[in-house]
Formats: structure tokens, C-alpha cells, sequence
């Protein structure tokens, strides 16, 4: 395959990426309502952390070019995003 075709291949994953992502968001959004009606804090570190760890257990557990440690990154970008909706 050429670089073209991979990157045809990248482009359908990133859009299938960026639907998830939104869907997780809108889930975010539905959490987030709910902590105000009960009065809890947007941020949970406890949550965070069980995410971090869990993503990175099954991160190694697939394998796969990317190391745990750059997927807890990801992640952590990508809950630090979904706070400011969560707002």
C-alpha cells in the first residue's frame, strides 16, 4: 500500500475517533448535571486515577506501538477536556 491508501485508513479512524469522543462527552455532560444536583465536585481524583490504571493495564494488555504511559497521557488530556464541559 502507498502512504495515500494509510492515510485514507488514519482519516476514517479519526472520524470514528472523534464520534466516540463526543458520545463519551455527552456522557460527561449527563454526569455532570447530575454532580450539581447533588452538589459534588466536577473533579473526582479517585476516578481519575482507576481510569489512568485501567487504561494502562489494557493498553499493555493489547499491546501495540503505543506504551501505557502515552495512553495515560492521552487520557488525562483527554478528562482534563471533558471537566471543563462537565461545568
Amino acid at each position: 500500500m502507498e502512504i495515500s491508501d494509510w492515510r485514507i485508513k488514519i482519516d476514517a479512524l479519526e472520524d470514528q475517533i472523534i464520534k466516540l469522543l463526543n458520545e463519551r462527552a455527552s456522557y460527561a455532560v449527563e454526569i455532570g448535571k447530575i454532580k450539581k444536583e447533588k452538589g459534588l465536585p466536577v473533579f473526582d481524583k479517585s476516578r481519575e486515577q482507576a481510569i489512568l490504571d485501567r487504561v494502562a493495564k489494557k493498553c499493555e494488555a493489547m499491546g501495540g506501538p503505543l506504551y501505557p504511559e502515552s495512553m495515560k497521557n492521552i487520557f488525562e488530556v483527554l478528562m482534563r477536556e471533558t471537566c471543563k464541559i462537565e461545568e
